[in-house]
């Protein structure tokens, strides 16, 4: 049996598995550790930590390799539908579409598109 790619599990250096959300929620505020921290997700450093993933190789045998940081990414809450132009697109309620406004281009997120705006790109936004 395998397991998806992105999916990794720790373990310190006794052995013992390590839950990655707690490991993060508790180095969360640590600003030493946080290498990144934004829309995408955050990066934590855990070098100093000796923890370790396993990989599988082709034999069935596991491989530990040492883990320098962990990304826990952020996904969206909330999916919406819009219709633009003739198409229905389901996207992601942060999704930044950009407007014109008279003659003003504007950055807006996607729920706070209105029916009757114009895209950048000429295409008009149907509710």
């Amino acid at each position: 049996m395998s397991r998806p790619r992105e999916q990794i599990f720790l373990f310190d250096s006794k052995g013992k598995k390590i839950d990655i959300d707690k490991l993060v929620k508790e180095y969360r505020t640590d600003n030493k550790r946080i290498l990144a921290d934004d829309e995408v997700g955050i990066i934590l450093y855990v070098a100093d930590l000796d923890l370790f993933s396993y990989k599988q190789l082709e034999d069935g045998n596991y491989l530990l390799q040492k883990v320098n940081e962990i990304s826990s990414p952020r996904f969206p809450t909330k999916l919406i539908r819009r219709q633009i132009g003739s198409v229905v697109c389901t996207i992601s309620a942060d999704t930044i579409f950009t407007i014109r406004d008279k003659d003003i281009i504007k950055k807006i997120r996607a729920d706070k598109l209105k029916k009757g705006m114009i895209l950048s790109t000429g295409e008009k936004i149907y509710l």
